[in-house]
């Protein structure tokens, strides 16, 4: 979203976060459940939050899916590193102190 940000605000114009969400394409997700919940993804961009049910289509702009991407990946890679904590029961993993 910032190119797009930075386009508008090259051109003279001003140009709100909201209205910049507003002018972006648009995509269709369904985000799946987290840990067997529904509970709702949560997120925002520069002030402009967001909550999206889980496991119903919605449409939503290209930096918002963006985003809603990431954070999965993230969280992903938090449950990997977790899950290697928790099997060495709590031990340092690897490396020197």
């Amino acid at each position: 979203m910032n190119d797009k940000y930075q386009r508008y605000a090259s051109a003279g114009e001003a140009v709100t976060v909201g209205e910049a969400l507003a002018a972006e394409r648009r995509r269709l997700i369904v985000i799946a459940p987290k840990d067997g919940s529904l509970s709702p993804w949560e997120g925002g961009i520069n002030g402009h939050f967001f909550r999206i049910k889980r496991c119903e289509p919605v449409e939503v702009p290209e930096s918002v899916a963006a985003l809603i991407e990431q954070n999965e990946r993230v969280e992903e890679l938090r449950a990997l590193t977790l899950d290697e904590y928790r099997l060495a029961s709590g031990k340092k993993l690897g490396g020197a102190l």
